[in-house]
């Protein structure tokens, strides 16, 4: 008789050993959990402030360039307004023969 209660308290106890291991892999795989989702989110922050501080200078540098052309733009037109000016009074027949022409030109382009 004892080998018979023996078989069924080993039953028991193994029962509850694996219900015993399979709670700790359940605690084990909620703290991966918790830890993989920590992780991301550090890495993810990581991520978006690096990609921030590269986009907020890559801006700067477009609005420092973009200056640049805005200010390349400004001089050259001064120079060919200082350019025309000059000619005007140095040369006024030519500068209005070179008008005409110009209007001539433009005008027989407009036409067609």
């Amino acid at each position: 008789m004892a080998t018979s209660t023996t078989p069924a308290s080993n039953g028991s106890n193994t029962k509850e050993a694996i219900d015993r291991e399979v709670e700790t892999l359940k605690d084990d795989i909620a703290r991966l959990t918790q830890q993989v989702a920590s992780l991301v989110s550090t890495t993810g922050n990581a991520a978006y402030r690096r990609a921030r501080k590269n986009l907020d200078g890559v801006m700067a540098n477009a609005s420092d360039k973009g200056q640049e052309a805005v200010d390349a733009v400004k001089d050259v037109t001064q120079t060919i307004g200082d350019a025309v000016e000059d000619a005007v009074y140095k040369r006024p027949v030519t500068t209005l023969a070179m008008a005409a022409g110009i209007g001539f030109l433009i005008g027989a382009i407009w036409r067609r």
